[in-house]
């Protein structure tokens, strides 16, 4: 049986009359006319980071102190180096050299046969002895005597509550944080003094006495200055107390004494420079002029 199958073509009828065209929006629709009193006010509104809400900063959380290490005294035969913080509860004694720095506190006293340094934010509470040399520098403060049989070398923050006592020389260099002697100053060699610098007491030498008050703060002198070697004041120097030198005395810049002067020896001044005694002036010698 064979299957034909049905045509899929539209079949071509009769054509029916024309459909009339309907129009379903007779009228055109128009826009009513907007007034520009009619429209509400206009308000900006700021979008910007500054002025939106942003929740409040919660404060960090405390960091807790931490607790210092601390040791009982201190006794070596070698050398004892210490740069960390620590509490030592004694005194810290060496047959060698001692280095102590950042942030060290000692209750006793620091004693070495060799040389003794401290910097850093160090507090002894005793006295600081050596066989040799002391040097403290950067925030050091001893609150007893130093004590050397060599030189003591004084520079940048240094605070000493007694007195200095070198069988060599003595330097204090006052720098930014200044040099501060409460005691007095004795050496056997010479003394140097520059920048900002305070000694409270008086100056003991067997050498010569070089004082540069240059810098923040200047040079302030309590108490006397007895020198076999005389004293070079340059730059512009105050001494509050007698001045008593058992030698000359060189001026280049200014001297102002505000009590008496005693000078056993000649009195030497560059052109220009002046000296002003408030008390009474006695000079064992003649004052000279130096030609430059």
């Amino acid at each position: 049986m064979t299957l034909i199958p049905a045509d899929t073509k539209d079949a071509k009828g009769p054509q029916g009359p024309s459909m009339p065209t309907m129009n379903f929006y007779p009228n055109p629709i128009l826009e009513p006319e907007v007034n520009a009193h009619d429209l509400p006010p206009y308000t900006e509104t700021d979008t910007s980071p500054q002025n939106r809400e942003v929740p409040p900063r919660q404060a960090p959380a405390p960091i807790p102190n931490q607790k210092v290490p601390e040791s009982n005294s201190i006794s070596a035969n070698s050398e004892v180096h210490i740069t960390e913080p620590l509490h030592v509860l004694g005194s810290v004694k060496s047959a060698s050299n001692i280095q102590l720095s950042n942030d060290v506190v000692v209750d006793g006293k620091v004693s070495a046969s060799d040389y003794v340094k401290l910097s850093n934010r160090v507090i002894v509470h005793d006295k600081v002895e050596s066989s040799s040399n002391i040097i403290l520098f950067d925030g050091v403060k001893v609150v007893g005597k130093l004590q050397a049989s060599g030189s003591i070398e004084l520079r940048n923050g240094v605070s000493v509550d007694d007195k200095v006592k070198a069988s060599g020389s003595v330097i204090m260099y006052g720098g930014e944080l200044g040099v501060k002697v409460v005691g007095k100053v004795y050496a056997s060699g010479s003394v140097e003094i520059s920048g900002n610098v305070q000694i409270a007491g008086d100056i003991y030498t067997s050498g010569h006495v070089k004082i540069s008050p240059s810098g923040i703060g200047g040079v302030y002198l309590g108490g006397k200055i007895k020198s076999s070697g005389g004293v070079n004041v340059e730059g512009e120097l105050t001494v509050e107390d007698h001045l008593v030198l058992s030698g000359g005395l060189t001026i280049n810049g200014q001297l102002h004494c505000k009590g008496d002067l005693e000078v056993n020896g000649n009195v030497y001044m560059t052109p220009g420079s002046q000296l002003t005694v408030s008390g009474k002036r006695t000079i064992h010698g003649s004052m000279k002029e130096l030609t430059p």
